[in-house]
């Protein structure tokens, strides 16, 4: 399948996990399938002999599925901002990251929760959590709403852990719950340490694409509120969700935007713009809905 007007590969702009949007293949077609875009990856994946996917609005909706070698370097953009095209051999789950931070404090969080950030029951490839904080050290990783689900490399002198942020700490350092604290502090008895962090590309999730999802609890029937947010991104961190122009709010610290100007139908796409300027846009009926938030310890 290829769609759109063929542009300059250089100018396909990959994300963290090897996908991209405004982009295509070249072929090797292997089989379709109607599907939501966040699905394709997965089902790539799951797929024998698949080895990259584009997918496009075709039909409603199509994941095309495509085998043989092929690295990003073969994908060419296109005029068409709806297609999504990736890899699934995937790089390395830690490629990708940002700037490192040392001598940020760090505590024991003795609980069994949610947290603030109500991320989605789910499979998550990356089950150590974190309540992250706001002190100075911190800098760029202070916390804040949209860095919910984003994964972190932490150092605490016994070896790095990756780790998801899954609550606010206001006030404080990185707040390690119970599982996490054993392992970056060699079982440490309860207190404080010091520790190194970086943000980094993996996903939390034990799928690879970006996916949205209504805040777990969302009564996500009623045309004139909607509150979603897009996961998974890896490590691209969204700054703003709009729909028809119009821009959704956060409601607490979690990662979801607001939208309460309806009525809204399920075929208004909302667009989601990162912090690099540029955008996904996903319509609302393909966000997906999670009765009950991960529980985290």
């Amino acid at each position: 399948m290829v769609c759109g007007v063929m542009s300059d590969t250089s100018t396909v702009q990959w994300n963290g996990n090897n996908w991209a949007v405004s982009c295509d293949f070249r072929g090797n077609d292997l089989s379709n399938v109607q599907i939501a875009s966040q699905s394709c990856g997965s089902k790539c994946a799951e797929t024998q002999g698949c080895t990259h996917f584009t997918w496009t609005q075709y039909n409603g909706g199509t994941c095309w599925m495509k085998s043989g070698t092929v690295s990003k370097s073969d994908a060419f953009s296109t005029s068409d901002s709806t297609t999504v095209c990736g890899v699934v051999d995937g790089s390395s789950p830690n490629s990708g990251l940002g700037p490192l931070l040392s001598g940020v404090l760090a505590t024991r969080h003795g609980a069994y929760e949610s947290g603030a950030c109500a991320l989605p029951n789910s499979n998550y490839a990356v089950v150590n959590p974190v309540a992250l904080g706001d002190i100075g050290t911190l800098q760029q990783l202070k916390f804040r709403p949209d860095l919910c689900g984003h994964v972190l490399k932490v150092d605490c002198g016994n070896g790095p852990l990756d780790i998801v942020i899954t609550n606010s700490n206001y006030g404080g350092g990185l707040d390690l719950y119970g599982s996490t604290w054993s392992k970056l502090t060699n079982n440490k008895p309860p207190g404080q340490t010091y520790c190194s962090v970086q943000l980094t590309s993996r996903n939390a999730f034990s799928f690879q694409e970006p996916r949205c999802y209504y805040k777990p609890g969302t009564d996500y029937n009623n045309p004139y509120y909607h509150n979603v947010g897009l996961l998974n991104t890896g490590g691209r961190i969204v700054r703003g969700a709009s729909i028809d122009n119009r821009a959704g709010q956060h409601r607490g610290d979690n990662p979801y935007y607001a939208f309460d100007f309806g009525p809204i139908d399920g075929n208004k796409q909302v667009v989601f713009t990162f912090e690099d300027g540029t955008t996904s846009s996903v319509f609302l009926r393909d966000c997906t809905y999670q009765g009950s938030e991960q529980m985290w310890s």
